[in-house]
Formats: C-alpha cells, sequence, structure tokens
C-alpha cells in the first residue's frame, strides 16, 4: 500500500526538459496538470498544453527569443522533436 504523504509526491511531480545550444539552455518545465512553460536561461519564453507544442516551436524557431529565432534556416543542428531533449528527472514542486 502507497503512503498518503508517497501518493502525494507522485503527484505533484514534474518534469524537466532541457536543450543546450551555443546560446543557451532551453528547459521546458512541467508546472502543473497540462501546464508547460518554456525558458531559455532565466527567462520564460511562453506557456504551452503540453511540452511537444514547446518542443515544436524552438524546431520552428518560433520562440521569441530572437537570439534562437534569427538562426532559422541557417541552422543544421537543432532538436527535431522533443525526443531528442533530454529529461532531468522529476521535480517537486514547492
Amino acid at each position: 500500500m502507497v503512503s498518503y504523504k508517497k501518493y502525494l509526491a507522485q503527484e505533484i511531480a514534474m518534469d524537466i526538459y532541457t536543450y543546450n545550444t551555443d546560446i543557451g539552455t532551453f528547459e521546458i518545465k512541467q508546472t502543473g496538470h497540462k501546464r508547460y512553460e518554456l525558458w531559455i536561461d532565466d527567462e520564460i519564453l511562453g506557456t504551452y498544453e503540453n511540452a511537444e507544442f514547446a518542443a515544436v516551436d524552438v524546431a520552428r524557431f518560433n520562440t521569441g527569443y530572437t537570439e534562437w529565432d534569427r538562426w532559422e534556416n541557417e541552422l543544421e543542428n537543432y532538436p527535431a522533436n522533443l525526443s531528442e531533449w533530454s529529461k532531468v528527472g522529476d521535480e517537486f514542486q514547492e
């Protein structure tokens, strides 16, 4: 039987995905049920219904972060989808 405390900890576990570039480190952070934020370093770039949507914006150079978006059609090595990001693991929301 799972204790209530362990159950609660599992319920609030949050995923974080990262992708390192020469420009900075992108992070997709789960902030709640079906809520994700896209960050680069200390700047939030947007909120999404799922992590894949955030990864797609990075792949399409549609992040709103000029230093990244200006490289559209010029970079050959970038994350095409979420499977190419590193999953940091589960973090606990406080």
